[in-house]
């Protein structure tokens, strides 16, 4: 287990509260794995990256099955779309802390590693593998992480719009960033 401390402190605990805080968007989108790290293990290990449009794809399938399964709205609309989305923010903040966990041991498997060398060990190459091993599997990880990401903001996306009762639209970048500079001015 590692031990953290506070930023500019060195006396002072971090206390891993995204460990016991309640699964929720905001917590996911904190605890992420940021893409351009994403892309560089990918490359790093000649990895597939799931396709971009992937957080598209299930918006789609979600707004359809909305649809398909809740016409009608009614009260029961909102406990449903709530429903529909706790379990996918779960599994996806389940899979970043998986990736976490993993990389944890994998740097303590390098740090090992290189102790090892450093003072002449004679049995390194059984250390070299599993440090190998590790470390292939936490960018694995780190993917699948990304990708449950990506997926539970499909969802999100879904349920706000249908929780407002807007009529779902496919995503437009385009628009999104221009609304964004348009906030940046002050517009």
């Amino acid at each position: 287990m590692r031990i953290e401390t506070l930023p500019g402190t060195t006396n002072v605990l971090r206390f891993p509260t995204e460990r016991r805080a309640r699964p929720t968007l905001e917590l996911l989108r904190m605890i992420k794995p940021d893409v351009r790290e994403l892309l560089a293990v990918a490359e790093t290990f000649d990895l597939a990256v799931p396709g971009t449009n992937r957080r598209d794809h299930v918006d789609a399938e979600t707004a359809r099955y909305i649809v398909e399964q809740y016409a009608d709205g009614g009260a029961t609309l909102k406990g449903a779309l709530e429903a529909l989305l706790e379990p996918v923010v779960a599994t996806a903040i389940g899979a970043c802390r998986a990736a976490n966990d993993l990389a944890v041991d994998a740097a303590d498997a390098q740090d090992e590693l290189l102790r090892a060398e450093t003072d002449g060990h004679f049995w390194i190459e059984p250390l070299r593998e599993r440090a190998q091993a590790l470390t292939l599997k936490t960018a694995e990880l780190l993917i699948e992480a990304y990708t449950r990401s990506e997926e539970a903001e499909g969802v999100a996306r879904a349920v706000r719009l249908a929780g407002r009762g807007v009529p779902w639209t496919p995503r437009n970048c385009r628009a999104d960033e221009e609304a964004l500079l348009a906030l940046g001015r002050g517009a």
